[in-house]
């Protein structure tokens, strides 16, 4: 029986609007009645995350979560931090100041706010997506004075991948870890932290054989617990890297319940 199910929100729970659909909403429930944990993986933050815990009332069981790419996770019942890992300010500073160099975007987290130090219409598209809040500064280089959650940059796909190339020019993806979540974001999160790494502590430290869990996800941020998962999973309307790379693709995509056709066919079939 598979104990974890740890599943990404954008492209994978949520349909194109952004929600649930109730054949998604039935299937977890169920699911969890059977015994199994259901475990949000998301790039988003934990202030974000916790919209959906709510939601499934996940905010009254013992329950667990994963943000920020599987850098921080917790109890969504209690709010206690099983494990937390940062970005440090150093790496923070020369990831900011990379991004400068091209037409785009970037901001950050820390202290549970996201912070930006200029408008714009991505960053604003953004936040309201994520229901975050968000503060001006002069220059984000002043919250990397501590160590932050992570950095975002948004853009262009075409200047994003100019970034990515620079990111390994500079030798500074041998300092972060980064990846694409979607084809206008690109994160950089702690060096060697990723939702793999994070299914992978939040079994050990529930007891819980890594083999008797699934990951369910769409995009390359998703890759690391897929392939870590007991069954990784990949949606019908994911990237083909991803696909190849799964045990599994849904024959549904994310606006038809592949979270659902999942849960039925691996969880609840017996």
């Amino acid at each position: 029986m598979y104990k974890i199910i740890a599943c990404d929100l954008d492209g994978t729970l949520l349909d194109d609007n952004k929600k649930i659909s109730s054949e998604n909403y039935n299937a977890i429930q169920r699911a969890i009645e059977k015994g199994c944990k259901f475990v949000i993986s998301s790039g988003r933050s934990n202030m974000s995350v916790d919209h959906f815990n709510r939601y499934f009332g996940f905010d009254n069981v013992k329950n667990y979560a994963m943000a920020y790419n599987g850098a921080y996770i917790y109890r969504t019942d209690t709010d206690e931090v099983l494990s937390e890992y940062l970005v440090p300010s150093r790496e923070a500073t020369d990831a900011i100041r990379l991004c400068r160099r091209f037409d785009i975007d970037v901001i950050t987290y820390r202290d549970r706010m996201l912070w930006q130090d200029k408008e714009s219409a991505l960053i604003t598209q953004y936040a309201e997506r994520n229901m975050i809040e968000r503060t001006t500064i002069y220059n984000i280089e002043e919250i990397a004075q501590k160590p932050v959650s992570k950095v975002i940059a948004l853009g262009s796909f075409n200047e994003l991948k100019r970034l990515e190339k620079a990111v390994y020019d500079t030798g500074l993806s041998d300092r972060l870890t980064t990846c694409f979540s979607a084809d206008i974001l690109f994160e950089f999160n702690p060096l060697g932290i990723d939702k793999g790494t994070g299914l992978c502590e939040l079994a050990k430290k529930l007891g819980i054989d890594i083999k008797e869990t699934i990951a369910i996800g769409d995009n390359y941020n998703d890759l690391p617990m897929i392939e870590s998962a007991g069954l990784g999973v990949c949606c019908k309307n994911g990237e083909d890297g991803v696909k190849a790379l799964s045990d599994y693709v849904t024959q549904n995509d994310n606006n038809n319940s592949a979270v659902a056709e999942v849960i039925e066919k691996f969880v609840l079939c017996g």
